[in-house]
């Protein structure tokens, strides 16, 4: 064989070797088609978003772009302008017919979380030759029989990809990507050029990083569209440049930006163990009330009627929230589960009797308020129908209830209805807190009323203006938590960026009082009412002196508090005052 030949054998060798590395050809040497068919596995909610799946690789290597095979007309054409991405990219991209943007932005796409999606778009690779004759793989989309680039510019484009999205939030958040990418390599091309030695600029997938110093490790706040759900806490992520000037990278030669600390789980399974305890004291102090409420015949009035329905309520929510806690949050955060993102019907079920129960305890609040405010303002008047508070606190749960879950299951039918808050693009969080401040307004309008006609009252009694006013105050205090406004203190949830640490002292303090609300509920209205201990010593009595170790001249006389009746004595000692109805 001539050495010409053996020559073009060699440089036919190193071309095909070189589109291979470049993605115009896989290892194999044909080409590669379509993408793999491999889905991001979506994190725990409220986590960080996976990455993407390992065989999902690029398509460019980290050695320089190709040139064409014509020597001359490389020498001719200038150099084009490029950008680094890093990742599994590790390559400058270069910025001609919006080569970078374009591909950056499909990563943004491809690092959503897969549960966020309506719909997998469906990924095509092509093979791009620029001006200076290199060559580049190229992903497009294809809808129909047309191919599009994820071009947040492109309105038909665009609106495609925001179509394959559960909502605007999270189009609003991958165009923030897209967008950070873009400013990024802005900022790539116009800062001046580091010491040599040093870690480049660059885009890893979800933030820019300039020149780093070797051994320097550079700390981050994490990027919002890092998480599954909206971000809650301000976190810190790092990312390392190695002493050889190269940045961090894993076994694989993936360059690594240090996610892990973004994580918000060891904060979230803390809260949750938290609110578990606070709804367990709750249902601790609940359960008897309403069993006393329900035993003692005595207490079978309007008013105990009302406080046992309310205390139903409480009981509702604590059980509920336990359950919603321990089925399908904690499970999930901890990877038991994938109850959340098999979205089944047992578990949206749940999740619209959490909000039930808990949307039934402040209407009862309302009910509550409505019928003090009736008894203190207008005595003469009575407490009014029974059926008119029944009305108020049970009716309009289950209908608010019951219109946000329609709209849920027709705009937002995924992730068992959670992460309902004011971070969700359709504002559905609205159906059921606005009437929550709604209550609130009512019941402090009330309680002002009722602060200004008992001090009304205490001053025509012959008390002193100081005194009266003191003890209306004082009452006023009292009632505060029944008629919920101490939830005032917790109204104003802080921004995402307050540090987690001081957002989880919030949470703590905001959980107690909610989840302990059934606590003192129960000990104002049933342990230190008067009518209830009356009751409760009757009960004691009685069942004290039917033991058998009780003296045998002794009986008990129900008519009375606590009477003993001496065999042949015919008399009766009352040894308290009162007598019971």
């Amino acid at each position: 064989m001539s050495a010409g030949c053996q020559k073009a054998k060699g440089a036919l060798a190193l071309a095909m070797l070189v589109l291979s590395a470049c993605g115009v050809l896989p290892a194999g040497g044909q080409d590669s088609g379509d993408l793999p068919s491999t889905r991001l596995a979506p994190p725990p909610v409220g986590d960080v978003s996976s990455a993407p799946p390992s065989d999902l690789r690029s398509t460019r290597s980290s050695s320089p772009p190709s040139t064409p095979s014509s020597s001359s007309s490389s020498s001719s054409s200038p150099p084009l302008k490029t950008c680094r991405m890093g990742y599994t990219v590790k390559a400058d991209l270069p910025t001609e017919d919006g080569y970078y943007h374009h591909q950056t932005c499909f990563w943004c796409y491809r690092f959503t979380p897969s549960h966020r999606r309506r719909t997998d778009l469906a990924l095509k690779k092509e093979v791009v030759t620029l001006s200076d004759g290199s060559k580049w793989a190229d992903f497009l989309f294809t809808v129909g029989n047309e191919s599009f680039h994820f071009d947040v510019d492109d309105p038909v484009a665009w609106g495609h990809v925001q179509d394959s999205l559960h909502d605007s939030l999270e189009a609003s958040k991958l165009e923030g990507c897209c967008r950070d990418a873009l400013a990024c390599c802005d900022e790539m091309l116009s800062a001046p050029r580091s010491e040599s030695g040093s870690c480049p600029r660059t885009w890893d997938g979800w933030l820019c990083f300039g020149d780093a110093p070797p051994g320097e490790t550079v700390s981050f706040t994490c990027p919002p569209y890092a998480y599954k759900s909206r971000s809650e806490c301000a976190l810190e992520g790092t990312k390392t440049c190695w002493g050889n000037g190269s940045w961090l990278q894993n076994a694989r030669g993936t360059e690594k930006t240090e996610y892990a600390d973004c994580s918000h789980r060891k904060y979230h399974l803390r809260n949750y163990a938290w609110e578990i305890a606070m709804h367990a004291v709750s249902v601790a102090a609940v359960v008897p009330a309403i069993c006393m409420i329900l035993y003692f015949r005595a207490l079978r009035v309007q008013r105990f009627y009302l406080h046992l329905n309310f205390l139903v309520a409480l009981l509702g929510k604590a059980l509920m929230s336990i359950l919603d806690l321990a089925v399908l949050r904690i499970p999930e955060y901890s990877g038991e589960s994938s109850v959340m993102d098999d979205n089944t019907a047992g578990c949206r079920f749940l999740v619209f009797l959490t909000k039930v129960f808990g949307l039934a305890v402040w209407t009862w609040m309302l009910a509550e308020s409505l019928y003090l405010h009736r008894l203190i303002v207008a005595a003469l008047r009575g407490g009014g129908k029974t059926w008119a508070y029944l009305l108020v606190g049970w009716v309009p749960p289950f209908v608010l209830s019951g219109a946000w879950a329609a709209a849920r299951g027709i705009l937002e039918d995924y992730q068992c209805w959670l992460g309902d808050d004011h971070g969700d693009a359709k504002d559905l969080y609205l159906i059921t807190e606005l009437p929550k401040l709604v209550v609130l307004a009512v019941n402090t309008a009330l309680l002002i009323n009722m602060t200004r006609v008992l001090m009304s009252h205490l001053k025509n009694t012959n008390t002193d203006a100081s005194t009266a006013n003191r003890r209306a105050v004082k009452a006023s205090t009292f009632l505060l938590p029944m008629f919920g406004l101490q939830f005032f203190i917790t109204f104003f949830v802080p921004p995402f960026t307050t540090p987690c640490a001081g957002m989880q002292a919030y949470v703590f303090i905001a959980t107690a009082i909610d989840g302990l609300q059934g606590l003192y509920i129960s000990v104002v209205y049933c342990y230190m009412n008067n009518e209830v201990r009356i009751q409760v010593r009757r009960s004691t009595h009685y069942i004290w002196h039917r033991l058998p170790t009780s003296a045998p001249d002794v009986t008990y006389d129900r008519r009375t508090d606590a009477s003993h009746i001496h065999s042949g004595a015919g008399v009766s000692v009352a040894t308290m005052a009162s007598t019971v109805d």
